[in-house]
């Protein structure tokens, strides 16, 4: 079986998204943005999920138990220069609070990692410095902190950067 296909937990399961998943995915996604207080920066839409999921522009993984989908991880594979590789980046991972603590997180990352390994690639991701919760999870995992600064640049602001002379 593909580790694209599943991975098992007790009393719940991992499996694959697909576009038919996207309601449920935005379902969760918006409860993330929500807990994230960055609710106004979330701007997926139930079309473009489906899209992205069914082209593979974006995977996802859901958690699921007896009271359906509690969590997801949501990933691309990239080409990075710098490893000279393919890696599989980590968008989002998140576990409704009211199951955290049961394995959901830990099956997911067993999920990607699952992924990766098949695909020989490494897997690489961000968070925030303040999530010390989410720093410890990553780090009994075995995963090594880098710090790294990230910078969006939103249309918006390239557009006011284009228009402005001698820029």
């Amino acid at each position: 079986m593909s580790p694209e296909t599943k991975t098992q937990v007790p009393a719940f399961r991992v499996r694959v998204a697909t576009g038919a998943d996207a309601p449920v995915l935005l379902a969760l996604l918006r409860q993330f943005a929500e807990e994230e207080e960055s609710a106004q920066f979330m701007l997926a839409t139930e079309p473009r999920l489906r899209e992205a999921l069914e082209t593979r522009l974006l995977r996802a993984a859901l958690v699921e138990g007896p009271e359906g989908a509690v969590g997801f991880a949501t990933y691309t594979v990239d080409f990075m220069v710098w490893a000279d590789s393919r890696v599989l980046r980590l968008d989002d991972l998140y576990v409704h609070g009211r199951a955290r603590g049961r394995g959901q997180g830990v099956a997911l990352m067993r999920h990607l990692a699952e992924v990766a390994m098949a695909e020989g690639i490494p897997m690489r991701w961000e968070m925030r410095p303040q999530n010390a919760s989410a720093r410890a999870f990553y780090e009994r995992l075995g995963a090594q902190a880098r710090d790294k600064s990230v910078f969006r640049w939103m249309p918006d602001a390239m557009q006011r950067f284009l228009a402005a002379p001698g820029q």
